[in-house]
């Protein structure tokens, strides 16, 4: 894997891609029937949180997110709403993703929070909010792809196919037997009488773990990167300095519910030395998922998986800053209200009881204890591997909807890569058209055709309005060429070109390495290849079935 461009810090993409405000957009559509779409405001958060429910709570619009400003949500309004009513009909959330696509940075558009109220559905306000609001801003801002998790088929409507997929994850039932627990080890003394007396000692960890601060930024940066996570994914995320902010800090300062803070992240200390040496981070959701384990070089992970594995599920069963909040509150207010009545002295003998009854009666807020795990780390990281024998396989096919409007502008903005491939194989300096026909353009695309020039190994230009001649029109040309290469007395010599043809919006399996060329044409009667044997390794080449790492939901 080649990562050099993708591991260090302090290249621009592994920055903060923190949202900036949005670029010119309309400012409002009337739809008709009272109905208007725009985009949303910080005005807008009370409204669209109740709108989207009480998961999602005002954090998308508070003006802190990590993926999105307050501006970034697509609504349609009910400007006749009577008072009281929530004039929020349906909305669509725009977000942005720091990513890469081998050695290329990238944005990933991600709508999400997609959503209409049953009185206003079948109506195609969800289509006209993607259509002229959510896309265009997305393409507008240089996004060449966006991705959706969503209801089956419901995307391919608006120029979505299943293309980018996720890494294998492995699930760890019955963690308590699993997870072998500190060495305890006995000895004996005499006490005063001169009789034996056992005593009982836990080993300490060789690893313990310290939370983290908006100081650690640079450590974070540097030990979250693709290289140190040992990630073979050449398409994927980047934990940046936006994710990092947003997670471990404006999250835990506005927490408003149990979804806003799942997340916790720890630096893994060596307990001899003091010293910071690593990194790791958990999801605690509905199911706790492993999602971060580096350690710098010359630490083990087999010294290291149970000592960190021990006190994170130890962390996972305390209860959550939204836990602790909740607490305070109810305490605070029981004593407002404690403060509040007028007691007088023959009540007071009353409340004793009453206190001592609540006393016996309160929660203890025990630990929970943490019965399974979620491996989230590449398969070939070293605890996956320690693990994985003990582990069973989840969510193995599951796709994401993915979207890439111009082919044309995809390829020009991941060239670096795809021209890295090309001088490292048998195709190093080749000249070479190729044609891409997709027979017709359909929602979601830019056009019918593709053409792809590369001169000396390089892209030179790509466009999406390439056409395929008719016989005529070759005959034409061929003509043309020839009687032109007479008139300047040389030799005709046909320049080099390729041709496939793809099923409309299936090529972009083969982009994002879902499908390889092979496999193409298995699936897809209307894929074919002209050029030979050569035109078809130049696609292996170009677009080699990929892995993927795709951490969808820390918003």
């Amino acid at each position: 894997m080649t990562t050099d461009n993708i591991s260090s810090p302090s290249n621009n993409h592994a920055q903060s891609m923190v949202p900036q405000p949005p670029q010119k957009r309309p400012d409002r559509i009337d739809i008709g029937s009272g109905l208007l779409m725009r985009w949303s405001t910080r005005a807008d958060a009370e409204n669209v949180a109740r709108f989207m429910a009480e998961a999602f709570r005002k954090r998308m619009l508070r003006g802190n997110s990590g993926v999105m400003t307050e501006y970034d949500s697509a609504l349609v309004e009910n400007t006749l709403a009577k008072e009281g009513e929530n004039p929020i009909v349906a909305c669509i959330c725009l977000h942005a993703s720091s990513g890469y696509y081998g050695k290329t940075p990238l944005t990933w558009g991600k709508p999400e929070c997609v959503g209409s109220h049953p009185d206003y559905r079948s109506k195609g306000l969800v289509r006209r909010l993607f259509v002229e609001m959510i896309h265009p801003a997305s393409d507008m801002r240089g996004d060449v792809i966006q991705i959706i998790l969503g209801i089956p088929h419901f995307y391919c409507q608006f120029g979505y196919e299943y293309a980018v997929g996720l890494h294998p994850f492995f699930k760890l039932d019955d963690l308590p037997s699993l997870i072998p627990p500190l060495l305890e080890s006995e000895y004996e003394t005499l006490d005063k009488d001169g009789q034996a007396v056992k005593h009982k000692v836990t080993e300490s960890e060789p690893f313990t773990l310290r939370k983290v601060s908006l100081n650690d930024m640079p450590y974070l940066l540097e030990m979250s990167t693709p290289e140190k996570m040992q990630r073979q994914a050449q398409i994927g995320m980047l934990y940046d300095e936006g994710y990092w902010r947003y997670t471990i800090h404006d999250l835990v300062e506005t927490v408003e519910s149990k979804m806003d803070c799942t997340r916790d992240t720890r630096i893994i200390v060596d307990a001899k030395t003091g010293k910071d040496c690593g990194l790791v981070m958990t999801n605690v959701g509905t199911l706790m998922n492993l999602n971060i384990f580096t350690l710098e070089d010359g630490y083990s992970y087999r010294d290291a998986m149970y000592p960190v594995l021990r006190q994170v599920i130890a962390i996972a069963g305390q209860p959550s800053i939204w836990d602790l909040k909740e607490m305070e509150a109810k305490k605070g207010s029981e004593k407002t209200v404690q403060e509040a009545k007028d007691v007088s002295q023959a009540d007071k003998d009353d409340q004793a009881k009453d206190k001592k009854d609540n006393d016996n009666n309160k929660e203890t807020h025990e630990p929970k204890v943490i019965q399974s795990m979620v491996l989230a780390l590449d398969p070939q990281h070293p605890v996956s591997k320690f693990l994985v024998s003990k582990s069973k396989p989840i969510h193995k096919h599951l796709k994401l909807y993915t979207r890439i409007r111009s082919y044309a502008d995809f390829i020009l903005k991941v060239a670096p890569t795809l021209e890295d491939r090309i001088a490292k194989s048998a195709f190093a300096g080749i000249t070479v058209t190729w044609h891409f026909n997709f027979f017709r353009k359909v929602p979601g695309s830019s056009g019918k055709g593709l053409e792809v020039v590369f001169v000396d190994g390089k892209i030179v230009s790509a466009t999406d309005d390439w056409v395929p001649l008719s016989p005529q029109a070759k005959m034409l040309a061929a003509q043309e060429r020839i009687a032109k290469a007479k008139a300047e007395k040389r030799v005709d010599k046909k320049p080099l070109q390729f041709t496939a043809d793809f099923a409309p919006l299936s090529f972009t399996r083969l982009l994002v390495g879902n499908l390889t060329i092979e496999q193409m044409m298995e699936l897809y009667g209307e894929c074919s290849v002209g050029g030979g044997d050569d035109a078809q390794l130049m696609l292996e080449v170009l677009f080699p079935k990929q892995q993927y790492h795709m951490d969808m939901f820390w918003w």
